[in-house]
């Protein structure tokens, strides 16, 4: 009898041992399938995540080349009509005395602020241009262009005196800026503007645009970014691409205060502008 319940006791444990190891077995199974499962789903969001970033990129080179081409269209043809004009009208055979004298004066002078405006402005959309002198000094001439709008004052205030980033990563800084900028030109209806660069906690870039203008509820158009044309898609894609934070305080009938802050490299390698 003790022999029988020695051997049932045997055959438990051995059964036991089995259903353990078993149970271990299916565990490691099911530990290690997931962790593929895991991996597989990480390698496809890298792949998925790539590949928008890519086409993204293609999406805004494409935009860089078409506002490329207006920009030498503005400068090659336009200005040079223009141009041509000027000299017409300063070729006519007018005496001071002429009733019509001070208008051709005066549409002459009017001509050439529009030829200068035509060449800051090919200037700005041309991305050669932000290579070769940096972004300080196109945001200095970008500044200087608005300033020319009579129905508003601009004020402008920059502490950076360093160009910390490369080519491509200014180009984007730069067109952030002029979205943002034309975002108040087109629907703030503002008549003043402030415009402030400079380091935050020296690890920081940014640009502050600030305007008194009508103002919109921030919180509707984070929820509908591509509604009415403001552009924020646009501005959030471009800042995703260079790790920039955007950050939009508005309300209506308050004004709109629109900032993009980008990490400041480590690398000493920042070039005096």
């Amino acid at each position: 009898m003790e022999e029988q319940s020695q051997e049932i006791i045997f055959i438990i444990s051995v059964g036991a041992s089995i259903a353990l190891l078993l149970v271990g077995f299916i565990i490691s199974i099911l530990f290690f399938y997931q962790s593929k499962q895991i991996k597989q789903e990480r390698l496809m969001r890298d792949i998925k995540e790539r590949y928008e970033r890519e086409l993204l990129t293609s999406q805004i080179e494409m935009q860089e080349n078409t506002m490329k081409q207006i920009g030498e269209e503005l400068h090659d043809n336009i200005k040079q009509q223009l141009l041509v004009v000027n000299m017409a009208l300063g070729f006519l055979p007018l005496e001071t005395e002429n009733p019509s004298f001070e208008t051709i004066k005066e549409s002459r002078a009017e001509i050439n602020n529009i030829i200068k405006d035509i060449a800051q402005l090919s200037h700005s959309l041309h991305t050669d241009r932000i290579y070769q002198v940096g972004l300080l000094e196109s945001i200095d001439l970008e500044v200087e262009r608005l300033r020319r709008i009579k129905s508003l004052n601009v004020k402008y205030s920059s502490q950076v005196k360093y160009n910390y980033f490369d080519g491509q990563t200014n180009t984007f800084i730069f067109r952030i800026m002029q979205e943002m900028l034309q975002n108040v030109l087109k629907h703030a209806k503002a008549t003043e503007l402030n415009i402030e660069i400079f380091e935050e906690e020296n690890a920081f870039f940014v640009i502050r645009i600030q305007d008194n203008g009508i103002g919109f509820d921030a919180t509707a158009k984070k929820e509908a970014a591509n509604g009415e044309g403001i552009g924020l898609t646009s501005i959030q894609n471009r800042a995703n691409l260079i790790n920039a934070t955007i950050k939009i305080d508005s309300e209506i009938g308050k004004g709109t205060s629109v900032s993009l802050a980008l990490p400041i490299p480590k690398e000493e390698s920042s070039v005096i502008n």
